[in-house]
């Protein structure tokens, strides 16, 4: 199932808050979005649509499975470090600009990783690393 960029990075900062999915489901569906705004100042309106049109899918991605529709390399730098705790000095941004390198993560976060990327990226590993790239 694919989202968007936008709806990712709003799940995966309500994941951090912690939310759980029925608690963020509960507040959307009783028009309280409002208590999460307080918190972050953010618009909810594609999750509520999310929401609205299958809520399965919202559901799955609070699980963490999802793939984004178009990944852009801030976007997958931003959702390495939200989702996976991967900051900038734990890779290596390649020269042309289109991807990462020297990513050392485990073979169960690399498997998240190539099903969150959208269709257009490719990740190979060498050795104890792995590199992403468009």
């Amino acid at each position: 199932m694919a989202i968007s960029m936008m709806e990712a990075y709003t799940i995966e900062l309500l994941k951090a808050h912690p939310y759980t999915y029925e608690q963020v489901k509960q507040y959307l569906e009783n028009n309280q979005a409002h208590i999460l705004t307080n918190d972050y100042n953010m618009d909810f309106e594609p999750i509520v649509t999310l929401l609205k049109e299958d809520s399965n899918v919202l559901e799955q991605a609070f699980e963490g499975n999802y793939q984004v529709k178009f990944m852009t390399i801030n976007g997958l730098k931003n959702l390495l470090r939200m989702r996976f705790e991967v900051t900038e000095d734990q890779y290596e941004l390649l020269e042309a600009g289109n991807g990462l390198a020297q990513l050392n993560v485990s073979a169960e976060t690399e498997q998240k990783i190539r099903e969150m990327l959208s269709s257009n990226w490719k990740v190979e590993r060498n050795g104890e690393t792995i590199t992403l790239f468009v």
